[in-house]
Formats: C-alpha cells, sequence, structure tokens
C-alpha cells in the first residue's frame, strides 16, 4: 500500500487525508526529560550562555504545558 509523500498530499485521489490519530504522545515525558538534562548538564559545565538561553525556552515549555515542580523532582529521583 503506498504512502503518503512528504507534502502530506496523498498519492492518489482514493486515500483518506483526513486520519485522526494521537499526535501528543510522549510530549510531557520528553520535555521533563530534556529540562533534566540541562540541569545535569549545567552540573557539570557550569553556567554556559547556551545553557542559560536554552534553559529559558525549557521553563517557558514547562510553564506552557503546567508541569509542576513536583513532577520534576520526582522524575529526577527516578533516574
Amino acid at each position: 500500500m503506498p504512502t503518503r509523500n512528504q507534502s502530506g498530499k496523498p498519492s492518489h485521489a482514493f486515500q483518506n487525508p483526513n486520519k485522526k490519530r494521537k499526535k501528543s504522545g510522549k510530549k510531557y515525558e520528553k520535555t521533563i526529560k530534556w529540562y533534566l538534562s540541562l540541569v545535569s548538564r549545567e552540573q557539570k559545565e557550569g553556567l554556559t550562555k547556551w545553557i542559560i538561553q536554552t534553559k529559558k525556552k525549557a521553563s517557558a515549555r514547562i510553564k506552557k504545558y503546567g508541569i509542576t515542580q513536583a513532577m520534576l523532582d520526582n522524575a529526577a529521583k527516578k533516574k
């Protein structure tokens, strides 16, 4: 069975382009993992300009998703 091309258009007229599927599978897990990796990298390397800028983006995403400090602490304990 043919698959979709990179543009997202159906390859032929009878293919249904409106497939319902889950699109945000591991979004929260990846955000927490990203933030914790930045924290551990900060402890190893110190506070660099790159870490400061990336940490701003990570904390904005954490705030956007509503991830609490308790969730971050639990993930850090499991790791």
